[in-house]
């Protein structure tokens, strides 16, 4: 069956039907997912349990601009206007709550980093992440409950590799959320201009965060975007030669050195 030639159904119980159907291809399956989640994505988070455990620790929770279309984000509210101590030790903080105490396995990655479009087809390609930020678009409403809803919703729009347990589900997605704050406070870092306050903390940081395969590379960027400091351009000449340091990651820290 062809992808082009397939014409999607409005009804929600026949989209349930499809989604599953043995008949279709992975392109037909991933249109008729599209159109399912669009359905169900417009009735909100009806039904989903309010109040519950909150998974995200103090520092993320006190962001004030949490989930948009992309991601969370730091840097969009008038507390972050000024390059202050404070805000500066805001930023920091989310990087440290937001680091994995382990490298994230490259598998898990493969889940995370896996395009949502389909440049070719054109087809956009329904994952977990957009199940997460229909149901939590504020950092307090990342909660264990909502969490669990997620994993149900996921399996409801049969995305491949969704654990059938509620715990393997967080302990795999959670850290990808986690890490969305860490990608958003690297931006920010690299848009201060007192770069003496972020000396060496920022850098130190960056390079947990390459080793830890976590924001990789934006932490990466913002190095480049440092260079003029001798931390960042110290740490950028180490992980071009780090051979531990995924390929992608130490083509970008090399494309940022000086005379490259």
């Amino acid at each position: 069956m062809d992808g082009e030639d397939l014409t999607v159904p409005e009804d929600e119980t026949e989209l349930l039907r499809m989604v599953r159907s043995a008949s279709l291809g992975d392109d037909e399956r991933d249109l008729v997912r599209e159109r399912l989640w669009r359905l169900r994505r417009d009735r909100g988070d009806a039904g989903v349990p309010k109040g519950g455990e909150v998974l995200l620790p103090e520092a993320v929770l006190s962001v004030p601009t949490p989930w948009l279309w992309e991601g969370w984000t730091l840097p969009s509210s008038g507390r972050y206007v000024d390059e202050d101590a404070e805000s500066i030790a805001h930023a920091r903080a989310v990087l440290e709550a937001c680091l994995p105490g382990e490298p994230v396995p490259r598998e898990v990655r493969a889940v995370w980093d896996a395009p949502d479009w389909d440049a070719g087809t054109g087809i956009r390609r329904i994952g977990v992440p957009d199940v997460l930020r229909g149901l939590m678009p504020e950092t307090r409403l990342v909660t264990r409950e909502r969490m669990a809803a997620a994993r149900a919703e996921a399996e409801e729009l049969a995305i491949p590799g969704v654990p059938g347990e509620v715990e393997p589900f967080i302990a795999f997605w959670l850290p990808y959320v986690r890490e969305q704050f860490a990608d958003a406070a690297f931006r920010w870092i690299a848009q201060v201009d007192e770069e003496d306050l972020l000396v060496p903390w920022a850098m130190e940081l960056a390079l947990c965060c390459v080793a830890r395969r976590c924001a990789a590379e934006q932490a990466v960027w913002m190095l480049r975007w440092t260079v003029g400091v001798p931390e960042s351009l110290a740490a950028l000449r180490r992980i071009a030669t780090d051979p531990a340091v995924d390929a992608d990651v130490r083509s970008l820290a090399e494309d940022g050195l000086p005379g490259s």
